[in-house]
Parts: structure tokens; C-alpha cells; sequence
């Protein structure tokens, strides 16, 4: 893959998902109550703390930078992978469209995923 805004976009992506993953892992795996069940106060993934994280706007908007970031370095490193192979060069701009179609899809559907949660769920 050559050089190219799209390419310094990819890195820059991927500097950003260095930063939310590592607090992705921190909260998700490192916590104190990680490996408390999910019924245990502690629990990340207990309904009170997820819906917690769910209201807090701070969160939202870090799970909406994930899910861009995310896609979009994923999806522009899967076609610099299918368009180097010699047999699926010529498809390259069908590649592209697709790939831009489905990555602004996925994109859609995590960013409602995620505000759909800070608008409208309520505490149990």
C-alpha cells in the first residue's frame, strides 16, 4: 500500500485505538471486579455498571471514536490485504465500494447501539 491522506488516516486510526483499547482492556479486563460474577456489584458487566456507562456521555462519545476508529482501520487495512492479490486487482474500486458501504453501515448501527443507550434506557 502506498503512501496517501487515506493511508496517514489508517495510522492515525490506529494511534487513537492504541489509546481506547488500552482503556477498553483497563475497564473491561484489569478492573477489580473483572473476574467477579456478573451478578457481584464489582462486576463491569454488571447491568448497573453498564447501564452506568451507558448514561455517562464521556463513555458514549469514546464508544462512537471506537466504532469509527475501529472500522475504518480495520476495513481500509482489509482492502490494502484484497486488492495486493493479483487475481482481485481489477475489482479493486468494486472492492472499495463495498467495503465503504458496509464500513458507513456497521458505523450507523454502533452509533445508534451506543447513544440508543445514553437517550433512552432506564435504570432498572
Amino acid at each position: 500500500m502506498k503512501g496517501g491522506k487515506l493511508w496517514s488516516l489508517h495510522l492515525i486510526a490506529g494511534f487513537f485505538l492504541f489509546f481506547l483499547l488500552f482503556g477498553h482492556i483497563t475497564l473491561m479486563h484489569f478492573s477489580a471486579g473483572a473476574t467477579a460474577p456478573l451478578d457481584d456489584p464489582s462486576s463491569p458487566l454488571n447491568w448497573v455498571n453498564v447501564l452506568a456507562r451507558s448514561k455517562d456521555l464521556i463513555m458514549t462519545i469514546m464508544y462512537t471514536f471506537f466504532v469509527g476508529f475501529g472500522l475504518y482501520h480495520g476495513f481500509f487495512g482489509l482492502f490494502g490485504i484484497l486488492t495486493e492479490i493479483n487475481s482481485l486487482r481489477p475489482y479493486r474500486k468494486a472492492i472499495g465500494t463495498l467495503l465503504v458501504i458496509l464500513g458507513i453501515l456497521f458505523f450507523l448501527y454502533g452509533v445508534f447501539a451506543a447513544w440508543y443507550g445514553y437517550f433512552t434506557l432506564q435504570a432498572a
